[in-house]
This record gives C-alpha cells, sequence and structure tokens, in this order.
C-alpha cells in the first residue's frame, strides 16, 4: 500500500513539474511569432504581427484604454470610449494588445497586459461584440517608456489598444508608431494614442 501510494504521489509530482502552462489565451506555442495570440481563425495574423513589430496602422486604431498603475479593470471613463465604438466593433474582427509600464518583472507585466486585455474584451462583448471575433495580444512591457521614473511617467504605457483585424490598407514596416487613432463618425472626440 504505500508503494502504491508512493508511486502515485511521485506521478502527480511529475505531472507538476512539466513545463508550466501559459495563459489560455498566449496559444500554444512559446516563440515569439504566437506568443500573447489565440489563433482561432484567419483574418488577424498579418494585423498581430503589425502589433507585435510595433507598426499599428493609426488608422486601424479603434480606441485605446488606459489603466491606473497596476490595474486591469475598465474605469467609468475608459468605458465611454469603447460605448463609442461599440456598434463598428461589432461589425468587424477585433485585436486587443494588451500594454504596461516598465514596472515590474516582465513575466508579471505579461500577465497584467494580458488581464488588461481581456477587460477590455470582456466588456466589448457585454455590449454586443462576439466574443470568437476578439482575438488578444498580451506585450507587457514591449512597448514602454524606459526612460520612465516612476508611476506618473509611466501612465501612457498601462493601456489596451482595439485594433481593427479587417484593416486594409497599408501596414508599413518600421512605419512609426500611431499618434492618434482614426475618427469615426461613432467617435465624437478620439482619445489620444501614445506613443507605443
Amino acid at each position: 500500500m504505500k508503494q502504491l501510494t508512493l508511486s502515485i504521489v511521485a506521478s502527480l509530482f511529475l505531472v507538476g513539474c512539466g513545463p508550466s502552462k501559459m495563459p489560455s489565451d498566449w496559444g500554444g506555442s512559446n516563440s515569439a511569432s504566437n506568443a500573447g495570440m489565440e489563433m482561432r481563425g484567419s483574418g488577424f495574423g498579418s494585423m498581430a504581427e503589425a502589433i507585435r513589430s510595433g507598426n499599428i496602422p493609426p488608422e486601424a486604431i479603434l480606441t485605446t484604454v488606459y489603466f491606473g498603475f497596476d490595474k486591469y479593470t475598465v474605469d467609468a471613463k475608459e468605458r465611454a470610449k469603447l460605448d463609442a465604438i461599440s456598434g463598428q466593433a461589432q461589425n468587424t474582427k477585433l485585436i486587443i494588445a494588451g500594454y504596461t509600464d516598465q514596472f515590474g518583472t516582465e513575466e508579471y507585466n505579461l500577465g497584467l497586459s494580458d488581464r488588461r486585455a481581456q477587460s477590455v474584451r470582456e466588456y466589448l462583448v457585454k455590449v454586443g461584440s462576439t466574443q470568437t471575433n476578439i482575438e488578444v495580444l498580451a506585450l507587457g512591457e514591449q512597448e514602454s517608456d524606459k526612460a520612465a521614473a516612476g508611476r506618473d511617467s509611466g501612465s501612457s504605457d498601462r493601456k489596451a489598444i482595439v485594433v481593427d483585424a479587417n484593416y486594409s490598407g497599408p501596414i508599413r514596416s518600421g512605419a512609426s508608431k500611431p499618434v492618434a487613432p482614426a475618427a469615426s463618425s461613432s467617435d465624437a472626440a478620439p482619445a489620444p494614442v501614445s506613443a507605443l
């Protein structure tokens, strides 16, 4: 009986010591090309690659949602931005890219950026978007301002960017970083997008 118990404990230990489990929307690969992206179907790949490389066409950005230090819940002021694009978001595929400032470990920041993007996704689904048309990309501190000296100076890096994955205009390699989202008829006053 002791040998059976020892065998079961050893088996559970070995299973628990396997490769660490990535968050569900990081996909099944650790490669840079798939990190942070849950791949369900076509229509996301080229825009996802543009986002990963920091080449988001400004015209493809529907809005940018900002978060407080170490926060991932969408606050009321930022929800208004999502409400303003909800009609447009219901009729297209979206990629929500989550970002953090440079403070914290790389692993923690990847998780926090994922929670930020998931929070935006959940809100958009609540107001009418289809979950299968929204992908999440967790980029952590990839584009953060490394010169930021404190919580206040890194505030523009704590965000989730909602991108139209069906954008059909040019995506230039090495393009400059977006300055502002594209204006739409449902956006009365588009919020400025900080440099990624």
